[in-house]
């Protein structure tokens, strides 16, 4: 603080005074959660690109799995291969 408004708060008595110092103490506790949450969103944006990179190689992954699982059904079909489970029935 500088020495001006130190003496303007001096003037206001002694509620001046520790009314001053709680709003310096208010003051810097905010700028050290900004900082502090600047670092932590930093932090959240990185797991939030792992996370996407990872979702979308899963996804790859499933629609892979999912044309090669329609290939061999169609194979199969050809084979005359009967899925009793795509036609309603329980599979045993």
């Amino acid at each position: 603080m500088e020495i001006e408004t130190l003496k303007w708060f001096a003037t206001l008595g002694v509620g001046g005074v520790l009314a001053g110092m709680i709003f310096w103490f208010y003051r810097k506790d905010v700028r050290e959660d900004r900082e502090q949450w600047k670092g932590q969103s930093e932090m959240l944006v990185g797991v939030v690109k792992d996370n996407t990179a990872a979702i979308t190689a899963n996804t790859m992954t499933i629609q892979a799995l999912h044309r090669r699982d329609d290939r061999i059904e169609d194979v199969l079909s050809k084979l005359g291969f009967d899925f009793p489970h795509r036609a309603g029935e329980k599979p045993s």
